[in-house]
């Protein structure tokens, strides 16, 4: 949520940005349309740089809106046709009263960004909170019970030739809480909706049904088949599954760096955080392409946090366009 009406929201989604995946800047505007009327006038010669200090990050094409000298727009309207007909983007762009939405690529991964007011956040919140919270971690308190039916959702990004409609993916595990979901995971069989992350949590985690402990396994995983984790020999029997993430972790046990999907990876540089009723983790690709975020919360956190964890399926699951 934004508290102050006269503040927009920047977004931009990249895997190059820090441990969510995401960069994000709250600034003092009343309007969309302001910054840009805004940046309009003060961009000057180097647009680039100027859009660097102004936003703290560069992003991929925006200055090409500012490059040419064209009309100041006075209206979204205007800017829509200004955007639509001048900015360089791979993808679309899209434009309304109360945001701006651009999909591009760099030809190495896609990217996204966003301009939002203080009234879409305020409107959309189930599509938007997750995409304008700031800083690892997400909050992990509870304040409310829940009378629902145990369940724990499990989202995480994925990597690999995919654009953001196909970037993450979100499964459910019925019955069962944070508490519980290691223990619950030992015993269970590989379902066929498990995404890869998840039939190897299953196996990494040992008879101790430590959920912290299986995700530093996870953290340390270093067999791929190129940018695919291999799970040969996890789907099966859960013990013999866990023997198999033990002799894989013993190929480089002690090794500061490890075999990633890209290229090198330093466990050290993850974050992992393991709370009642929330589990996170921002696991190290690379140093150039970023984490693989992975996010398992319960029915009771999704009680204190309902649109944090609605908008969270929206960001890892569905279209680029959070509004579509």
């Amino acid at each position: 949520m934004v508290d102050d009406d006269r503040v927009i929201c920047f977004v931009y989604r990249s895997p190059y940005q820090g441990l969510l995946g995401k960069h994000v800047r709250r600034l003092p505007d009343a309007s969309v349309l302001d910054w840009f009327r805004h940046a309009w006038d003060e961009s000057g010669p180097d647009p680039a740089a100027w859009l660097r200090a102004e936003l703290g990050v560069d992003v991929y094409g925006l200055h090409t809106i500012f490059d040419k000298p064209l009309p100041k727009p006075e209206s979204m309207r205007e800017l829509r046709k200004l955007l639509k007909k001048h900015l360089y983007v791979e993808g679309e762009v899209i434009v309304d009263d109360h945001s701006v939405r651009a999909l591009t690529d760099d030809d190495e991964v896609p990217l996204a960004y966003f301009f939002f007011d203080a009234a879409m956040i305020d409107e959309r919140p189930g599509r938007l909170t997750y995409a304008v919270h700031e800083q690892w971690p997400l909050p992990a308190e509870t304040i409310l019970t829940s009378d629902d039916a145990p369940v724990t959702t499990v989202v995480t990004s994925q990597i690999g030739d995919a654009d953001w409609d196909t970037q993450g993916v979100s499964v459910r595990l019925h019955g069962v809480r944070v508490p519980e979901v290691a223990a619950w995971l030992r015993r269970s069989g590989v379902h066929g909706d498990w995404p890869y992350e998840v039939v190897l949590l299953r196996a990494a985690v040992g008879p101790d049904d430590d959920l912290a402990a299986a995700l530093e396994r996870v953290n340390r995983w270093s067999a791929w088949h190129d940018q695919v984790l291999d799970v040969d020999g996890l789907a099966g029997d859960q013990a013999k599954a866990h023997q198999v993430v033990l002799s894989v972790l013993a190929r480089t046990e002690g090794r500061k760096e490890i075999p990633g999907p890209l290229g090198v990876r330093v466990p050290a540089k993850s974050r992992i955080e393991v709370n009642a009723h929330l589990a996170q983790a921002s696991l190290h690709l690379d140093d150039t392409f970023g984490h693989q975020q992975l996010f398992l919360f319960d029915d009771v956190w999704t009680a204190t946090h309902p649109t944090m964890a609605k908008s969270m399926r929206r960001w890892f699951v569905k279209s680029w366009d959070l509004l579509k």
